[in-house]
């Protein structure tokens, strides 16, 4: 027996684990959590499990499969690898590069390997047509922060271990353990922060798992938060409360804000939100009282109608407040492999609006159009129509607004690759599908969520077990592929992307004495994504600098199993801005001029009832529905009611109701709860495995469930970000 220690890869809190394995027989014998760990300190929640049982799930493609006859088969991956090259190149070569249009899903972000070497995959396939999650979720985050720093993928995290005042919105960390905020054990996280003598808020249409623990909860309507928030800023203006601290200096928009927020008063906007002016000034008042406050906010607010503006004003309410870039309140962590600056200071353009959606003319973002659009862009019959469809590790039928209509959209193309290893509502279209390892066979390094943490570290997670014979990692698939479609080897594009970080690293003043050849083969004991990981590392705020002396290097990382604390959370503005003169403009014109449209919407915020997501501790998105430890138990895909509108409705607990949003409709049974607030249902996400095409028999007969996707209208976005409006959509309601 071997024992391993790892961090778990299903969510962002990256808890370090102890495993109990046999290496001879491929064998997980446990899985617990690692008392020594640096951050979880031996907690894990049920979602520890999953990696273990989706590496034994049968249903689990280990090999390629092609769809021969409408039956799928096993083929051999050179045999796959050359025939859809050979296809997708031809689609190119005679339609262009738009013709090919790929979805990128969320697992992805938990893969070190996958995504270092996302930037080659998709600068490679170069399509305007690329899709993701991201534009499911979170974009309206990455928008402000890119209007306010500079970068989107510069977000400031709640320092929750040093603030005395948490307001959480739209978020529910007891479940998520702190998307946007990694902090291993959300539930001690936050009691700390009371046993600190510290208070925790939680402003929600439901009554969550973290509401439950909370000092405070409050209701709001859905989608009304950016009234709530500038309503608050308006209190801080007219009271004369302003704070904005070291940051003064550099703050540009100031009066902008406070023009726009003059508009939304605690008065005129409690009827919109639910929220009394009396119950807004008293938090107003206590969170500018206590010493390290912090203000929260999370899907349940880009999720929305004005989830770019709502997310703007997260930021705007704790600089004001004087907690931005302060211990305790919202700060930027700062990663192990964060490379040094270039030459001379970046300064970013916007990336939006660089090219438009072909059926609505809807601009870009982030070079993605928006996820929801995705079944008219590729039923679209112009002469640059899409003609092949690439998935990466994504389920878009039940992950997206309008998933019905991109299988029927999608069952028309005359070519589907799918790199993934199930077949899903989506990968079930595919002609060929492209399984990778598995998280136990292949190394990882908590990436992604070491820039979203509440205290620096860094963690590396060794392979468990050696890949089956023949086995590719996803990042060899990604590789293969684009090498082959544009006549390259692979090989040669793995020795371009060392040489260019090696360059990128070289061209730094501080390493201006080292050549990219140095330092390329100063990390030449390790290859693949490990090079570039030790590249990373050594050039890092931590790193050794390439000297073998103090400092962090790969060997160093690998051999702290327990991972290795980085500190606290330091301040980093202005010198991380990536902006015009490094200033710090609060009033971007893109935003300033969406307020336009959220004050006419405030007329109709409220029409009917409102439909919100909501998570379960053992579900992610969609993945985890294929393991019966997982999917056992009481129905949890129901309707949540409150008991006023049940009854109004004739509705009862155990019950059946009838859905209908968007043109569809569906039978869902009914959960009546006076932890819903009137006028609001809640859905979970990541149901809908009605398809009797796939390869998944327990999520399909055990707990299908119903896409709330289904019964979104897809056409409404935040239109800044272009992100799809799941939470606060139109529905109705009746007795079955």
């Amino acid at each position: 027996m071997t024992l391993v220690h790892r961090s778990c890869p299903t969510c962002e809190a990256s808890c370090g684990l102890i495993m109990d394995v046999d290496p001879d027989t491929r064998q997980v014998l446990s899985i617990k959590g690692d008392p020594d760990d640096q951050r979880s300190k031996g907690y894990v929640c049920a979602k520890s499990q999953a990696f273990h049982y989706v590496y034994e799930d049968p249903e689990r493609l280990r090999r390629p499969v092609k769809k021969v006859n409408g039956a799928w088969q096993e083929i051999e991956w050179e045999q796959a690898l050359s025939e859809i090259a050979e296809k997708l190149s031809a689609i190119r070569n005679n339609h262009g590069k738009d013709a090919i249009a790929m979805y990128y899903g969320n697992p992805n972000g938990h893969n070190f390997s996958t995504m270092v070497y996302t930037q080659l995959f998709t600068q490679m396939l170069n399509t305007e047509r690329f899709f993701s999650a991201g534009a499911v979720d979170q974009q309206p985050k990455n928008l402000s922060c890119e209007l306010l720093y500079g970068n989107a993928w510069v977000f400031p995290i709640p320092d929750i271990q040093r603030s005395d005042f948490f307001v959480c919105m739209g978020g529910n960390p007891l479940v998520s353990q702190g998307s946007l905020m990694s902090a291993p054990n959300a539930e001690q996280q936050l009691n700390d922060i009371r046993e600190r003598g510290g208070k925790v808020v939680v402003i929600d249409p439901r009554r969550t798992e973290t509401a439950n623990i909370a000092d405070q909860h409050i209701f709001i309507k859905p989608g009304t938060d950016a009234y709530f928030l500038f309503a608050w800023a308006n209190i801080l203006f007219a009271e004369n409360k302003i704070k904005l601290g070291r940051l003064a200096d550099v703050v540009d928009g100031l009066e902008t804000v406070k023009a726009l927020a003059k508009q939304f008063t605690p008065e005129n906007t409690a009827d919109i939100t639910g929220v009394s002016a009396t119950q807004l000034r008293a938090l107003a008042n206590d969170f500018a009282s206590a010493k390290a406050p912090v203000v929260y906010g999370r899907i349940g607010l880009c999720t929305q109608e004005f989830g770019t503006i709502a997310s703007w004003l997260v930021d705007v309410i704790n600089l004001l407040n004087g907690r931005l870039d302060e211990p305790g309140g919202a700060m930027f962590p700062q990663a192990a492999t964060e490379l040094p600056p270039p030459p001379t200071p970046v300064v970013n353009e916007l990336g939006r609006d660089r090219f438009k959606t072909r059926v609505r003319n809807f601009p870009e973002y982030m070079g993605m159009m928006p996820a929801s659009f995705m079944a008219e862009e590729l039923a679209y019959d112009g002469d640059d129509k899409a003609r092949a469809l690439i998935t990466v590790a994504g389920n878009p039928v039940l992950s997206v607004p309008n998933g019905e209509a991109i299988r029927e959209a999608a069952e028309k193309l005359e070519l589907i690759v799918a790199l993934d290893f199930y077949i899903n509502e989506t990968t079930s279209l595919a002609d060929y599908i492209l399984p990778s390892t598995s998280q136990l066979e292949h190394s990882n390094y908590d990436f992604l969520f070491q820039t979203t943490a509440v205290r620096n570290f860094a963690r590396y997670s060794p392979a468990v077990f050696e890949p089956e014979a023949g086995a590719l990692h996803q990042y060899e698939i990604m590789t293969e592929l684009v090498a082959r479609i544009n006549g390259m080897q692979a090989a040669d594009l793995h020795t371009m992307m060392a040489e260019g970080l090696a360059g990128q690293i070289a061209s730094s003043p501080r390493f201006a004495h080292l050549t990219a050849e140095q330092i390329k083969s100063a990390c030449d004991a390790h290859s693949g994504p490990d090079k570039l990981l030790d590249m990373m590392l050594r050039a890092g705020p931590h790193g050794d600098q390439f000297t073998d002396g103090e400092g962090l290097n790969l060997n160093k990382v690998k051999a702290a199993e327990h991972g290795l604390d980085l500190g606290p959370l330091k301040p980093r503005l202005p010198d991380i801005l990536q902006t015009k003169d490094k200033r710090l403009n609060i009033a971007p014109a893109l935003i300033v001029d969406d307020v336009s449209r959220l004050q006419k919407a405030a007329a109709t915020a409220n029409d009917g009832l409102r439909l919100i997501g909501r998570r379960h501790i053992r579900d992610m998105n969609s993945w985890l529905h294929n393991i019966n430890q997982y999917v056992r138990g009481k129905n949890r895909c129901t309707l949540l009611v409150n008991p006023e509108d049940a009854n109004r409705l004739g509705l009862k607990d155990g019950g059946n109701a009838k859905v209908k949003g968007a043109g569809r409709e569906a039978t869902v049974e009914v959960s009546v709860s006076d932890s819903i607030m009137p006028g609001v249902v809640s859905l979970p996400h990541g149901f809908g495995h009605r398809y009797k095409d796939t390869g998944q028999s327990t999520a399909r007969e055990k707990l299908p469930g119903v896409s709330c996707n289904d019964l979104i209208d897809w056409t409404v976005l935040d239109e800044p970000s272009g992100t799809s409006v799941v939470n606060g959509a139109k529905i109705e309601v009746s007795a079955a």
